[in-house]
């Protein structure tokens, strides 16, 4: 994936857990590499980040890359997707 394409993604992923935030009444400032968890996410927040982020992309996230790694932070996630993108 070309920078371009990398940024995009990254914000692509960036609005879906704004959104997720907003749902909360929080919208802190959040930072790419912060960990969704000390933002305030719950376990149930996750996964509708991952079927999220599945619909978004229209990919289907393989059960062993369904980790908490994965879903760490805006970059982790981004990179997972980069990922599956690829191996699609």
């Amino acid at each position: 994936m070309s920078d371009g394409a990398s940024v995009e993604v990254r914000d692509q992923i960036g609005g879906i857990v704004r959104a997720l935030m907003a749902k909360r009444s929080t919208t802190p400032f959040i930072d790419e590499a912060q960990d969704l968890t000390e933002l305030g996410l719950t376990s149930l927040d996750m996964v509708n980040l991952m079927l999220a982020v599945e619909d978004e992309f229209g990919i289907e996230i393989p059960q062993r890359q369904m980790t908490p790694a994965n879903f760490r932070s805006i970059l982790a996630i981004e990179g997972l997707v980069t990922k599956v993108a690829l191996a699609a």
